[in-house]
Order: C-alpha cells, then sequence, then structure tokens
C-alpha cells in the first residue's frame, strides 16, 4: 500500500531519540534539545515515503513511560502510523502522579557517575540517596521474568489500544531480553499484533555514536540507516 498519506509517529527511549549522533549530542554526552534529524525515524520517513515525522523518543524512557507517551499523545488520526523501539525491559518506573516519578536504571545501583548530571538532577534526591534506594530496589524487589511479564503486558496493551483509535502499529523488541521464556511469552501476544524480535548487532548497532563519554556509545550513523532500511523491509516493503 501506498504511506504517502500517512502520518509516522515514533517512540521510544534514545535509541529513537538518536542521541549520539552529530546533531545530537551535548558536550557532557547528553542527548541534544530536539531528536537528531539522521535517526531511523527520519530516514524510515523518507525512505517510505511518509507524509510527516513526530519524534517522540525520550532519551533513558522506561517502556512504562513509552505506555504513558503513547497513552497521552494527543495528535492521532486515521492516517497515523506508530512504530515504537521497546527499551530495556529492566529500566523501573513508578509514578507518584501524572506528573512526578521515581525512574531506576540497574546501572545507577553504581552511582554511575559517567552518566550526565542533567540526568541525576530529574529525581529528589542526591545522587548518593538515589543510588541506595536503586539499589535495595534491584537487589530485593527486582526479578527478570517480572520484567517481561510486565512488558508483554504493556506493549499488548499499547497495540489494543491504538487498535482502538484505529492506528496501525508495529513493534521491535531486541532478542536478548527475550532470550529465555520466549515461547511462553508468545501466549501474550494478542491476534494481529505486528512484532518483529530483531538482533541488536546484526540488525541495528554496527557503529558508534559520538558520546565517548559512556562506557558503550550510543549506535551511530551507519547503524540508523541500517535500522531503517530493515524495518522499512520487515514492515513497509
Amino acid at each position: 500500500m501506498g504511506w504517502n498519506s500517512y502520518d509516522l509517529v515514533t517512540f521510544g527511549c534514545s535509541h529513537t531519540y538518536g542521541q549520539g549522533l552529530p546533531d545530537c549530542v551535548a558536550d557532557d554526552g547528553s542527548a541534544g534539545p530536539k531528536p537528531s534529524n539522521v535517526a531511523w525515524p527520519s530516514i524510515l520517513k523518507r525512505n517510505v515515503g511518509f507524509k510527516s515525522l513526530n519524534n517522540r523518543g525520550k532519551p533513558g524512557a522506561s517502556n512504562k513511560i513509552i505506555v504513558k507517551k503513547i497513552i497521552e499523545y494527543p495528535y492521532y488520526n486515521p492516517k497515523t502510523v506508530v512504530v515504537i523501539l521497546w527499551s530495556n525491559f529492566s529500566r523501573q518506573t513508578i509514578f507518584k502522579n501524572v506528573e512526578q516519578q521515581v525512574h531506576m536504571m540497574p546501572h545507577m545501583a553504581d552511582g554511575a557517575k559517567w552518566m550526565p548530571l542533567s540526568f541525576w538532577k530529574r529525581h529528589e534526591e542526591d545522587r548518593e540517596t538515589f543510588t541506595k534506594k536503586v539499589d535495595t530496589y534491584y537487589k530485593t524487589f527486582y526479578e527478570d521474568f517480572d520484567a517481561k511479564f510486565d512488558q508483554m503486558i504493556r506493549m499488548n496493551f499499547a497495540h489494543a489500544f491504538l487498535k482502538s483509535k484505529g492506528i496501525k502499529s508495529f513493534h521491535l523488541v531486541v532478542d536478548h531480553e527475550l532470550t529465555e521464556d520466549q515461547e511462553y511469552f508468545n501466549k501474550f501476544n494478542v491476534s494481529g499484533l505486528n512484532l518483529k524480535i530483531y538482533n541488536w548487532q546484526k540488525d541495528f548497532r554496527i557503529d558508534y555514536g559520538l558520546d565517548t563519554q559512556q562506557p558503550i556509545p550510543h549506535p551511530g550513523p551507519k547503524s540508523h540507516m541500517l535500522f531503517a532500511n530493515n524495518i522499512k523491509e520487515w514492515f513497509f516493503k
């Protein structure tokens, strides 16, 4: 089918936003003020011929944050197409209310001094206090299986939510998040779910971005070009 009358909306974390690309990296390695024009959503928009693009990626986002952004997005129309690059399952967000949240990643338990100060300032506590809270959470409460369980519910809810609005959605999950228990979690997938489980090394990350302050920089320009081409082949050929 032709897609030139459709509006593309993408959701995800920094890998969707384009952090680390030449037009999306600050001096401290954090993301730029707006999504990259050479990240995979922009390339996909051009390659497929979508009418417009709204890149709603958020650096550091958990999948719960992504679902919240999907629900709150105000501009859906019958000609909207949504592509979601789901984030790491281990990221955890607890919402205090509509605006406030406690957001945790496993490497925060070690203090993650390489992370930009701007990221730590999102939280009420100082870094040391918050690090102890994160350490307690992951050592006491976190389980990989439970994180997968939550994510499969979220993904299928997002699909059903968008389908109820007449919106086509396409979902991307990296294979190492489902290496174990994949057969069990296949039972969660509702009819019509457009899901691609991709390989991080083969299908996406083949070069590095410019945010070299991080232990492992984000994907670079060649990676985003490859990933956009793959998404076109998987969903829009």
